[in-house]
């Protein structure tokens, strides 16, 4: 019983990882559209839920059945007698010749029953820590989606199949919803579960220069670099560097922090506290951020010829700068944090606050 179990647990885990695959882009779009970032947490407990859904649909309903036409033979599909599972315990233990609590944790019927109970426990663990539901609330939903899966079951999976090939059973009722009263009870001492913030804490402030934000700003600079190089300066790459830091680090030293990305998107490079940021925190960001990585990338990398040390360069840079900063509410990459500079709004714009611009202060 139990090694049949496992297997359809594993089939459910190998579902969830495909379909994982499949659902995490557009989750994450779906996500970062609404929070204008990623919050972990949500993140962690909308993906562990998946997998959970999946696995417990697949010891649910698998294995379908092989031969459809052996299925309507006329036995009763229906169990409308509460605690049923108790009698038929205690008559396969008389036939078996058994007694005993062993003997009683050993039976078919109570491991379905306690196999029932289990299912629906990681369900209102989830609902009370992280969706502070309270009991009633656990129970009802329990008790909805208990009586989901029976209907389902009773009609041949909604009438795909002539005839039910599990039988609809009012002890799975009452065993799914204990054991999501069992999970709520449980719930203090899930501490891998977190406790989600709400919308307002989850979100990213509006005057958020966001991650897709930025990437824009520095494609239109990198294709300038790039059109400059081949056109002008015969493509050699120092030059394409040199043009980098001209545009990265002495343009927005002299122009209050404005680079060209941020002139075509509205924002400018600032230190963390608001006020303007000094050249050296510039010249920092730049030397850890895109300027010092596309220099290693056209005059280091070539020289050294190292390629595994390359890979490590290249997810250093893209998970500091760009992956990691998603998650974080002020959307800033390691460089910045370093440098002590961020990204603000420089102008007023539909749904942003005002950002102070002390440009009359400097001039």
């Amino acid at each position: 019983m139990m090694a049949s179990y496992w297997e359809t647990a594993r089939t459910g885990f190998l579902a969830f990882v495909g379909v994982g695959l499949l659902v995490l882009l557009p989750l994450v779009l779906l996500h970062y559209f609404r929070f204008r970032r990623v919050e972990p947490r949500r993140a962690f407990v909308l993906y562990g839920l998946l997998a959970y859904g999946l696995v417990a649909l697949a010891l649910i309903f698998l294995p379908f059945p092989s031969d459809v036409a052996k299925l309507c033979t006329g036995d009763q599909m229906l169990s409308t007698v509460p605690f049923q599972w108790v009698t038929d315990m205690g008559n396969n233990m008389a036939a078996n010749g058994r007694s005993g609590v062993l003997a009683m944790v050993k039976s078919q019927a109570f491991l379905q029953q306690l196999f029932n109970v289990a299912l629906f426990v990681p369900l209102g663990v989830v609902l009370r820590k992280a969706y502070r539901k309270g009991p009633l609330a656990v129970i009802a939903i329990s008790l909805g989606l208990s009586l989901a899966i029976e209907v389902v079951q009773f009609t041949g999976n909604l009438g795909f199949y002539p005839c039910p090939y599990r039988i609809a059973d009012v002890d799975d009722l009452i065993s799914n919803t204990f054991g999501g009263l069992l999970g709520w009870m449980m719930a203090p001492a899930a501490f891998v579960v977190p406790r989600l913030p709400s919308s307002d804490e989850a979100a990213a402030p509006s005057d958020t220069v966001t991650v897709p934000r930025r990437i824009l700003g520095l494609i239109s600079e990198l294709v300038l670099v790039v059109v400059i190089a081949k056109l002008l300066l015969n493509s050699d790459p120092r030059w394409a560097v040199c043009l980098l830091v001209a545009f990265r680090v002495v343009l927005p030293a002299a122009a209050n922090g404005m680079t060209i990305g941020g002139v075509l998107l509205h924002y400018r490079v600032r230190a963390g506290d608001g006020s303007r940021a000094n050249p050296f925190q510039l010249a920092l960001r730049e030397l850890l951020g895109l300027t010092g990585f596309m220099a290693y990338a056209t005059v280091v990398s070539p020289l050294i010829g190292i390629g595994w040390w390359d890979l490590a360069v290249v997810a250093l840079y893209l998970g500091g700068a760009f992956v990691a900063p998603v998650f974080r509410r002020d959307q800033r990459g390691w460089h910045e944090q370093v440098a002590r500079t961020r990204d603000v709004f420089a102008v007023r714009e539909s749904g942003y606050p005002d950002v102070h611009d002390d440009v009359h202060a400097h001039s």
